[in-house]
């Protein structure tokens, strides 16, 4: 007798997580056309931070990937908004596999100015990118986004 898969039933973290990644893709939705959405941006992205810290097990590879795509799609548009201005790119440094931001691709020039303390160590110092605020804290999972 063939048996049927049960449904799986989200848990109250994973049903949260769901809510949290909503909340921030409006957000990202709405910065299309406006940049005053970038305070309730930054609020989903503090809370989905917050709930990645509290439940690692409730976020599958899919949310934690759509969710850094939405912050780099939120960064490129609040940028988007902003006056435009000639930026001079710089090299790629040694260790350096892009010459661009891995999340936003906005290019590498005189506004990565900032290294990240938490993610370097004195292999490698990762930039901080002016635009969405990527670096590698999100590849060793010290956050989500």
């Amino acid at each position: 007798m063939p048996t049927t898969p049960v449904p799986h039933k989200p848990t109250k973290a994973e049903i949260a997580v769901e809510e949290a990644i909503e909340r921030l893709r409006v957000a990202v939705v709405k910065s299309r056309s406006t940049p005053g959405v970038a305070d309730e941006a930054a609020k989903a992205i503090e809370h989905l931070n917050q709930l990645y810290a509290k439940h690692k097990e409730a976020f599958t590879a899919e949310d934690i990937r759509f969710s850094n795509v939405l912050r780099g799609f939120l960064g490129e548009r609040l940028a988007a908004h902003k006056p435009k201005t000639a930026h001079t790119k710089k090299a790629k440094r040694k260790g350096d596999k892009l010459d661009h931001c891995w999340r936003c691709q906005t290019p590498v020039d005189e506004r990565f100015t900032t290294n990240c303390p938490k993610c370097s160590d004195k292999s490698y110092q990762w930039r901080v990118c002016p635009v969405c605020n990527a670096c590698g804290c999100q590849r060793a999972g010290l956050v989500l986004i």
